[in-house]
């Protein structure tokens, strides 16, 4: 089964609270996959995410990175069981002056053992990176990208990357950034900020549901989590 984007991104978000919620359009089917990127601004020490909640899906964590003690990136990943609500909850541990969730629903994404690389970075200037990964191990994946920077537009996402958001509400604006492949390489993708910004930003790459080839088994469970 090719991979597909079923619907979103819904979004979320607040401009000083703890806590937001995320609202699909239509209920998530089971056995696809739910993807979110969250974004963080905060005043003096920064926000991370404490959970992800939702009736029938099951989330992880998958990779975060912060940059000072300003902004803080983050990408879930939920597996969607029978029953589940149109509803996702995001507690965070602090107060911030704004976070924003990103949320797609996925079919033909792999369940278990779902995550083959990962990458962050951070920095300061009109110009964010997620960071880039080793290799892929499988040609047909999934690969988000998540970059949270100032209340200034993003725009410009590189290396063929969809943007789904890049809209700021606060005094943060979040980056959703999606690439379907079909073929195996270094993923990296960024944007351009309207300004001067720090920033942090971080990729993850998910194995499609399909069986891998011959060989590719026993990388992934090696790879588990995306050493």
């Amino acid at each position: 089964m090719a991979i597909t984007r079923v619907q979103g991104n819904a979004r979320g978000r607040t401009a000083s609270g703890t806590s937001f919620t995320i609202t699909l359009a239509s209920a998530p089917t089971s056995g696809n996959v739910l993807v979110l990127t969250i974004g963080t601004r905060s005043g003096s020490a920064y926000s991370t995410v404490s959970s992800v909640t939702q009736t029938g899906v099951t989330w992880s964590n998958v990779i975060s990175k912060t940059y000072g003690v300003y902004f803080n990136s983050e990408i879930w990943f939920g597996v969607v069981g029978s029953g589940a609500s149109t509803s996702i909850a995001v507690s965070l541990s602090s107060a911030t002056t704004g976070a924003i969730g990103d949320v797609c629903e996925y079919s033909g994404v792999a369940t278990t053992d779902y995550t083959d690389r990962t990458a962050s970075a951070s920095g300061w200037g009109e110009a964010s990176s997620t960071g880039t990964t080793a290799t892929t191990i499988q040609a047909d994946e999934l690969w988000i990208g998540s970059v949270v920077a100032s209340s200034y537009d993003q725009s410009n996402p590189t290396n063929g990357f969809t943007l789904l958001d890049g809209e700021p509400y606060g005094n943060a604006c979040e980056a959703y950034l999606e690439k379907i492949v079909s073929s195996t390489g270094a993923a990296n993708s960024g944007t351009t900020i309207d300004g001067e910004s720090g920033w942090a930003g971080c990729i993850a790459t998910f194995f499609a549901s399909a069986a891998p080839p011959v060989g590719i088994a026993s990388k992934r469970l090696l790879v588990g989590v995306g050493l």
